[in-house]
């Protein structure tokens, strides 16, 4: 593959990471509304509080998985890996920019390689901004329990 390929195949797959990550978080958004609006405020604050960020994390994650498998097809596809496993490695570490360096591409893939790690960097800063973004939303409603609580004592 051509490096001109390569640049073109890696900024086609980033775009459509970043059209997925992005749309299961804003698809997600309704939902997370209606299900903080049906968990009680009033019984086991705490536990409305675990529960809505540990769906919130899920969506995250969902969203990663999602992403990791593409690329592991799309190298078990253009390179010479022997299997899906070997793919989804490689994948996986490349995304989270572990590198180990235990397996590396040959020179017609490497650069589509490198937009990977450039995926994983942007989807897990938009990850972080989703869920800060939660967690400023319910942060005010436990403080404002604890708050309440203290008031009472």
């Amino acid at each position: 593959m051509t490096t001109l390929q390569q640049i073109l195949l890696g900024t086609g797959l980033l775009a459509f990471s970043v059209i997925i990550h992005v749309t299961v978080i804003a698809l997600s958004i309704p939902y997370l509304a209606k299900i903080g609006a049906v968990l009680p405020k009033d019984r086991l604050p705490r536990l409305r509080y675990i529960v809505f960020f540990l769906l919130t994390i899920f969506i995250v994650v969902f969203a990663h998985t999602i992403e990791v498998w593409t690329w592991a097809a799309a190298f078990l596809l253009m390179t010479e890996l022997p299997n899906f496993s070997t793919s989804f490695y490689f994948a996986t570490v490349t995304y989270t920019t572990l590198g180990y360096g235990d397996i590396v591409l040959d020179a017609g893939a490497r650069i589509v390689a490198t937009f990977c790690a450039v995926t994983g960097l942007l989807t897990f800063g938009i990850s972080t901004a989703f869920l800060i973004g939660v967690l400023s939303r319910i942060l005010p409603d436990i403080f404002a329990d604890t708050d309440h609580d203290t008031q009472h004592d």
